[in-house]
């Protein structure tokens, strides 16, 4: 693999479009009309712990916050002139195949531009996202297992998901533990008191009028949607509109003594939050046990992983880094790679393991299991009953074992 290649399919580059997003949200402020509207925005955008923490993912939500920013200040504000429109086709067309999220901010944005009489914007809209549509049949064959982990009460949907507009709120587990309680409810009383400003302002401000249609019917469409279908996460579902919100916070205090106290308080609120979240000790990362693996690995050995840690083992074998044959466990991980259910391993899955146990004691070779420690009371006697195990890494979140047929080396 050349450098270059090597480059754009490292971790790095993959962090690297996120960040270069985040940093374009900060374009919006171009848009407002005072200086002090800009100041606001530039803070409170610099300060979200939710855009510091995924400017640095390998995710698409910051990407997804820049995107629908961008739509939504063309689709609702900028002359309709001929470029303008075709920047806002082409744009609803990457939206809808950037994140699924997008598809209720593309219609909301339709939606806000034909109630404004923006009629050729709407159209622009609606034109760009019309290629989706060969795609609907593969999103509506979705696995359920692929949005297993986003069920949760609907009481904590809702709070989990206003507690991003008020600075301090759900920070998904991954990111480190909850913020302190205390700041929380700071927060949630400044973000009471800027939804009381924008409810007595709105209909004196066409573009505050705009911008709070355009958040009401995102979530709006996200709630009713998720009657069905659960599609929303607190802590990365207002991701697509945080930056929208926050435009509209900074607009809102240019009208508001109340409001612009509260954007204050929010940006010091958020300042407070984002420290706290760099201090924090992240989630173990699964790089050591995949950089050992790739390591260890000889011609033949083969390593079954499932649940979160087949995603990255996907990414490493498709690089080429992995060095051995690489297989989904339980076999179905592979069409929802990242996520998981508690289910018991079906029989098909343990016959798969049996016959790479049987390939591999005929070439000599090894096989490894990245797994979850529950998978190892059903793996355990299959493996010792076959040959030798040893067990590499063993930690609440994580086994690993390699099997040969004798008693070889593992490197």
């Amino acid at each position: 693999m050349h450098g270059g290649e090597r480059f754009l399919s490292s971790d790095v580059a993959s962090r690297f479009l996120p960040f270069l997003a985040a940093l374009a949200v900060l374009a919006g402020v171009r848009s407002l009309p005072t200086p002090g509207a800009k100041v606001r925005f530039v803070l409170l955008a610099s300060l979200s712990p939710l855009l510091l923490l995924y400017s640095g993912e390998a995710r698409a939500y910051a990407l997804l916050a820049a995107m629908v920013l961008a739509l939504f200040l063309l689709g609702t504000e900028a002359e309709e002139a001929l470029v303008t429109l075709g920047v806002i086709a082409l744009l609803s067309a990457a939206l809808v195949f950037a994140h699924y999220l997008s598809i209720f901010a593309v219609l909301a944005v339709a939606a806000v531009a034909a109630a404004e009489k923006r009629t050729r914007s709407a159209l622009a809209v609606v034109v760009g996202s019309l290629p989706f549509l060969l795609w609907l049949p593969i999103l509506m064959r979705q696995p359920p297992a692929a949005v297993a982990w986003m069920h949760e009460p609907a009481a904590e949907l809702v709070m989990g998901i206003a507690s991003s507009f008020r600075g301090a709120g759900r920070i998904p587990a991954p990111f480190g533990p909850p913020l302190p309680g205390a700041l929380v409810a700071l927060g949630s009383a400044l973000a009471l008191l800027i939804a009381l400003s924008l409810a007595l302002s709105w209909r004196d401000d066409t573009r505050l009028r705009r911008a709070a249609a355009f958040l009401v019917l995102f979530f709006g469409g996200v709630v009713f949607a998720s009657l069905a279908r659960p599609v929303a996460f607190a802590g990365r579902t207002e991701m697509a509109v945080l930056p929208v919100w926050l435009w509209t916070v900074a607009l809102l205090a240019d009208r508001s003594r109340l409001a612009r106290a509260a954007a204050w308080g929010v940006a010091a609120v958020s300042l407070v939050a984002s420290l706290l979240l760099l201090e924090v000790h992240r989630a173990p990362t699964l790089r050591p046990p995949l950089d050992a693996l790739e390591r260890m690995a000889r011609p033949g050995d083969v390593l079954f992983t499932g649940a979160h840690f087949y995603l990255p083992a996907r990414l490493d074998a498709d690089r080429g880094k992995l060095g051995m044959t690489l297989h989904a466990f339980p076999l179905d991980q592979a069409s929802h790679p990242g996520w998981a259910v508690a289910v018991r391993l079906p029989r098909e899955d343990l016959a798969a393991v049996e016959r790479e146990l049987d390939r591999a004691a005929l070439d000599g070779a090894r096989v490894y299991f990245q797994v979850p420690p529950s998978f190892v009371r059903v793996l355990g006697p299959i493996l010792a009953r076959r040959g030798v195990v040893r067990q590499l890494v063993d930690s609440p979140e994580m086994v690993l074992l390699v099997w040969s047929a004798g008693d070889q080396k593992t490197g």
